[in-house]
This record gives C-alpha cells, structure tokens and sequence, in this order.
C-alpha cells in the first residue's frame, strides 16, 4: 500500500497514520466530524498527512489503492461501498498492526470480559519481563504499539467485532473467543452476521496456532468445525479434555498434552464471579501458549484486581456493599455480574435501549435482585419485560443521584447495591466510564 485513505480520526486512525507516513506512504485521513485533538491532527499534518474533514465524498478514492477503516465505520458506509465496487482492499487497523508486527499476537475476542482477559494477560506478560504491547480494542492503537515489539516480545489484543470485520491475513498465534451473546445488532443486523464477524478471528490461523473456545457457548460447536487451528475447550463447569478449566475443588488448571496443570485455587483471586475465572483461565492459557513462565502466570492471577468500571468495589456504607459495574453494557454482562453475588442485590439499571431481549436477563434478576431500581430511556420498556417476567419489587428513578438515593434508603445491612445497567450510556452521559464514575462520585458523598 502507497496511497491509503483512513476514514475515522479517532485511536485507530490516528495510529495507523503514524505508521503509514513513518512507512513513507501518502496518507488522507477523513473524518466526517472535526477533529478534536489538534495535537495529533497537528503532528500528523507536520508529517505530511492530508486532513480532511466534512462531508465525505467518492472523489476521496481517487488515487487510492488502499482504504483503512475505523472500527465505527460500517460496510455499508458510502465510501466503503464504493471502494468495494472499485475492487480496492478495505482494511481494518488490526490488519496494518498484523503486517507491521515482529512479535506473535495473543488475540481475545468474545461479547463480554475480553478488557478484563487482556488486562490480565498483559500482566502476566509484564510479571514475566518480555517486552510487549496490550492495545486494541482496550483503548490504544494495535498498529502504533505493535510495531514497537521486538520479535521476542508478546502482543495481547483485545480485538471488537467491528475490528474482524475488515481483516485479510490477520493471524495470530494463540486466540479465544469467550462466548456469543446478543450485542451490535444495530450494527450486524443478525446473530448469525455477528458471530460470523467474531470467529473471522481465527479464519487465517493454521494448525499450529491455538485457539480456545468456551465449551459452554452455543456458537463453539460450529466454530471448532470451521476452524483450522488447533481447537482447545475453557470450562467452569467440567474438566476439558484440552484447555482450560476449573476442577471441582476450586483449581484453575490449564490441560496441556494429556497433563493437568495447577494455577491457582479460586479462592485466591480477587476477581469475583465464575466469568472472571472465564477471563482468568483464558488469559493463563494464552500466556502459556506465548511461551510466559508459570511463575508469572500465578503471581498475575493472584495479585490482579478488577479494573475500572467492571464489578469494582466502591464502599460499604452502613452495611451495605456498593459495587459499580458500568461497563455492562448488555443484559449478559448485566447477568454475570448478578451471578457472582451470593448477598441480595439492590440492581440499578436502564440507560440507552440497544433493543436487544430481555426474556433471560429478566429471569436472571427475579432470582438474584430483591430491588429492582430502574432509570433512563429504556426504563419503561425494562419495567413491562420486568412486571411479564413477575417481578414486582420496581421503582423508577429520574437520575443517577435518584437511583442511588432510592437504593440507600431501601437497602439494609448485608445487601449489595450494584450498577450494572444492561444498557449502554448514551442517553445520559457520553461513556459507560463517565457513567461509573459519576455512580462513585454519589456513592462516596452518601452520609
């Protein structure tokens, strides 16, 4: 590629155009909207980048062998329809940092927990003393960081459905797919064209790479069989014949070879829920399929805490435990963090309606929540799916303040008041991490 067009200023775009212009390429990078970081859109023009923002026209793609996407922007977008039919590559970043890395890439996709797998992975990559990059869809740029890896390092990439879309020859040497729920049918239209963008992740990969699957995920059946890799199995429930498993005694393991191999128990982690130990199971597996000692594998999973947002604790106010879980931003991210609650449950939740069923989250709350705290724009349709469901312990709250206030004043010693929305943030605050902090912020002002 030469002459490449980058739609989207965002992390991604920003990143790829460094490491084309670095490549001595001829780089225009649109954007529908301004661009708010000047420092950047400043440096990338100083390096010879064309900026173009406003409306975004075919004329973009004359001269253009090449067109770099953003992870927002769809295949049906104009630009890319029209490159399409011109017969010119387009390409997500994830494709770009594949060419330019040195070092293998330990790749986590999945519809829930894949920040959390990657975090850890990172860690224990860190704990090790490899050098490494932990990039992606966490938040940096993949190509930026990857081709900063010595080729004795290590790559952890949390990758989107949105980033697979657009891939080529994308491979990674050791990958999992933590499970399918619904999510992004705004954006896929289907379950089918969603689970088809996720195991896209390990459509390149050959029989000495390994992938780890979830032997408990309804899409795995049809994934082992399309997959060329060799397919391990990661289970809560039942030991695996290869892979990664929880024993009945509380063990993490990793089966490798026809041997067991004893990580940690799960007592000692200190991440609750059986899906973090999903996480933690298949962030042990990668590692160790990077070639990262044992000895780093057990110290990261025994010294990770939670990150930001995820089923983080705040504080324990008169006896009750507040937990903010912002990042759940579907109804099964929403079950799982329920799940790993033994305690009544106080659940805050509502915001932006992605639309998606409630049938099976609302069973889920009727036998964890005694409160039921609703609020923002899917509140009504929650409350109906809640009341058909036989659930009918619901209030409605008209703010984030309301809701916590409201919570406080039913809950009692013992109880857990957890934010765990089900929903996206959209409707009142501009990220799931605003929203959580502004649930702390309240949170610590309660006296």
């Amino acid at each position: 590629m030469q002459n490449v067009l980058i739609l989207g200023a965002g992390i991604s775009g920003f990143g790829a155009a460094h490491v084309l212009l670095e490549r001595g390429c001829h780089v225009v990078l649109s954007d529908l909207h301004g661009i708010a970081d000047q420092k950047e859109k400043q440096a990338l023009a100083d390096a010879g980048a064309v900026i173009s923002t406003g409306e975004q026209k075919k004329t973009l793609l004359n001269g253009m062998d090449t067109v770099i996407v953003s992870p927002v922007i769809p295949r049906e977008n104009l630009i890319v329809s029209a490159a399409l039919a011109l017969g010119i590559p387009v390409l997500s970043e994830i494709e770009l940092a594949y060419r330019v890395a040195k070092a293998p890439i330990l790749a986590v996709t999945g519809t829930n927990g894949k920040t959390t797998t990657t975090s850890l992975l990172g860690q224990m990559i860190r704990q090790a003393g490899i050098p490494y990059a932990e990039a992606g869809n966490i938040g940096r740029s993949l190509s930026r960081e990857a081709e900063s890896v010595p080729a004795e390092g290590l790559i952890a990439a949390e990758l989107s459905s949105f980033q697979l879309e657009f891939i080529d020859t994308f491979r990674p040497r050791a990958a999992v797919i933590l499970n399918i729920t619904p999510d992004h049918l705004e954006r896929h239209h289907t379950m089918e064209a969603y689970a088809a963008a996720k195991g896209r992740i390990f459509e390149n990969m050959g029989s000495e790479d390994s992938l780890l699957l979830n032997a408990d995920d309804a899409y795995t059946p049809q994934f082992a069989e399309k997959a060329s890799a060799h397919v391990y199995l990661l289970s809560t429930s039942a030991k695996v014949e290869e892979g990664a498993y929880l024993s009945a005694e509380g063990m993490l393991r990793l089966r490798i070879d026809g041997r067991d191999i004893d990580l940690v128990p799960e007592k000692e982690l200190q991440i609750r829920g059986h899906h973090n130990v999903e996480d933690a199971l298949a962030a042990a597996f990668l590692a160790y399929q990077g070639g990262v000692p044992l000895s780093a594998i057990r110290d990261a999973l025994r010294s990770y805490h939670a990150l930001e947002h995820r089923v983080e604790y705040v504080r324990t106010f008169r006896g009750v435990a507040y937990y903010n879980d912002s990042k759940a931003t579907n109804t099964d991210a929403a079950e799982k963090a329920l799940g790993a609650f033994h305690e009544p449950v106080l659940l805050i939740a509502g915001g932006h309606d992605k639309g998606t069923p409630l049938t099976s989250f609302m069973q889920c709350v009727r036998g964890h929540v005694r409160q039921l705290i609703l609020l923002g724009q899917a509140a009504e349709r929650f409350r109906q799916a809640a009341a058909e469901a036989g659930i009918d312990r619901i209030v409605m709250a008209k703010s984030m303040e309301d809701a916590v206030q409201q919570a406080a004043a039913m809950a009692e010693p013992g109880d857990v008041v957890l934010l765990s929305p089900a929903c996206s943030s959209f409707d009142m605050y501009h990220s799931y991490g605003e929203r959580g902090r502004d649930f702390k912020r309240i949170v610590q002002a309660l006296s």
